[in-house]
């Protein structure tokens, strides 16, 4: 549901046009519950009235934390990585090995618990 928004602000729009296309996708927030979510949410910016996903910030924070937990070793448990992600961010395991992989320098192991440096 978060990434279906996200999608959305890729490209600023405002509350109204936002909340329409979210009806599209099959959302069914009100207008009230949009606008707290995109308040309380960090990684939106507010542009007089339109509203913008700064996504690229999450993705930076999280790969400098598993750079930091991997720091010479083949490989760390994602709990591990969670350990160090700050409080005022909110984080699923599989966002974390989605973004380390999406760099290119990690891959997820086959348990699904541990992320592993690629071989270049």
């Amino acid at each position: 549901m978060v990434e279906i928004i996200y999608e959305q602000l890729k490209t600023p729009k405002s509350v109204e046009e936002l909340h329409q296309r979210l009806k599209e996708s099959g959302l069914k927030w009100n207008k009230a519950q949009l606008q707290l979510f995109l308040l309380m949410d960090s990684n939106i910016k507010k542009t007089g009235d339109l509203y913008s996903a700064g996504g690229n910030n999450l993705n930076t924070i999280i790969l400098d934390i598993v750079d930091k937990v991997m720091d010479g070793k083949p490989v760390a448990p994602i709990k591990r990585i969670m350990e160090y992600v700050p409080n005022d961010i909110t984080v699923s395991a599989e966002e974390i090995s989605k973004i380390a992989e999406q760099s290119g320098k990690y891959k997820l192991h086959p348990n699904g618990a541990v992320l592993m440096r690629a071989k270049n």
